[in-house]
């Protein structure tokens, strides 16, 4: 048997051995569904999980209608529930979620110990693949590891693997996503179309996920693999409309557009907690009002994208270098850093749960970047602005939003410049 195997092996029963330890501490520990004397406590996984069971095994329709969404509730707990959730997760989460919903008939611990191993399996092979690859052809920027490492092990994601959060699976795909459209030559190499167009799709389960995927290829001018994508995921729509029925389309944006109202409906009031989330929005709520912030954030976020996918379409248009875009010496990892950095500062909702998407930037530095020693005084100020900002929501809700919201764009700002060119 050679090394390799044996590491291979090695690896597999320390994972399946975590993976045992794991489901037997959550069997044990923890309550997903709470509901007892009309209080009702419930995981953002079971959630998910109890809607699309419902959807695949229980007959139900439009589930993105709130009725539905009402009924399958009170079907789980047996009794009635009003307050939901608004489902921000698209169709494809639906038909990715069905092994789960599968299992979670018969155990929904088992269903939730599968579904963090996958995610956090994606999370950690793609840091893997990319630390493996830096190793090969660069000396090692310490800084943005450092990030990374703060960034895993953080209050911010031990809470976002405890919800069962969808952002632990979207920020590993994203991560190998930056890693395979850096490898690829401009015309990209051959047979790179299937593993792009199965990560855009996986992507897929919430819109902002598929527009960051896509914003990625747009920068690198893959629109190939852009329209193999749109194609598959239309497909995988269709095939699902005739379960959902024809309306969930509008009932779908109308949740979406629950995500950036000004007002929320009461319904959903109690699934909101601003106070949590380190956006624009949050933090300039109290000083300019939420409609206002509210507004100024849609601006930024959809001014920033599409600025940059006009200007990689312009730069591939006049057949600039696949190093430099243009004379100003703005580089694809600026572009991508701008992409994910607007969301993170300015998406109109966004949990804290999201912002371990400082990942993919972190990578994207690791890539691209040109970053101080460890040893210097910003690369410490950045690596404690971090640690601060991950472990704000174990903080007061009265904390100082604004003050943590410009320690973020701070980091950001920093690492949009280590991504220019020297």
């Amino acid at each position: 048997m050679n090394i390799s195997l044996k590491k291979r092996l090695i690896v597999c029963f320390v994972g399946v051995l975590l993976t045992l330890c794991f489901h037997y501490f959550i069997s044990e520990q923890m309550e997903f569904v709470t509901y007892s004397n009309g209080y009702f406590r419930i995981l953002d996984y079971a959630y998910y999980i109890i809607i699309a069971k419902a959807f695949w095994f229980e007959g139900f329709g439009n589930i993105y209608e709130i009725y539905f969404n009402q009924q399958a509730l009170s079907m789980h707990i047996g009794a009635k529930i009003y307050y939901v959730m608004p489902l921000g997760t698209t169709p494809i989460a639906l038909v990715g979620w069905l092994p789960f919903a599968y299992i979670a008939r018969f155990s929904m611990a088992l269903s939730y110990t599968l579904w963090i191993t996958s995610s956090v399996s994606v999370l950690l092979f793609s840091l893997w693949t990319v630390g493996r690859y830096v190793l090969q052809i660069k000396n090692i920027p310490i800084l943005p590891i450092m990030l990374s490492f703060v960034t895993v092990f953080s209050v911010t994601t031990f809470f976002t693997i405890i919800l069962g959060q969808t952002s632990i699976l979207a920020t590993g795909l994203l991560i190998h996503l930056i890693y395979i459209v850096h490898k690829a030559d401009d015309k990209s190499r051959p047979g790179n179309e299937l593993p792009i167009v199965l990560l855009i799709i996986a992507l897929g389960i919430k819109p902002t996920y598929l527009a960051i995927g896509l914003g990625l290829l747009i920068i690198y001018g893959m629109w190939r693999q852009i329209l193999f994508s749109g194609a598959s995921i239309l497909t995988i729509f269709l095939l699902v409309t005739p379960m959902l029925t024809m309306g969930w389309v509008s009932s779908y944006f109308h949740q979406l557009r629950v995500f950036s109202h000004g007002e929320i409906p009461s319904v959903y009031a109690w699934a909101f907690c601003p106070q949590t989330m380190n956006i624009f929005r949050s933090a300039s709520r109290s000083i300019i009002g939420d409609n206002i912030a509210n507004v100024i954030s849609h601006i930024v976020t959809c001014s920033v994208y599409l600025g940059v996918v006009v200007f990689s379409i312009l730069s591939r248009i006049i057949g600039k270098s696949t190093d430099q875009l243009t004379p100003s010496r703005i580089t694809k990892g600026q572009l991508i850093v701008l992409i994910i950095g607007s969301y993170l500062l300015f998406a109109p909702y966004a949990g804290g749960y999201e912002d371990v998407l400082f990942l993919p930037i972190f990578i994207t530095v690791l890539l691209y970047g040109n970053t101080p020693p460890l040893t210097n005084y910003k690369s410490i100020a950045l690596v404690l602005f971090l640690f601060v900002i991950l472990i704000h929501n174990i903080f007061p809700l009265d904390k100082p939003l604004w003050l943590l919201w410009l320690l973020k764009a701070l980091i950001l700002g920093y690492m949009l410049n280590f991504c220019r060119r020297g």
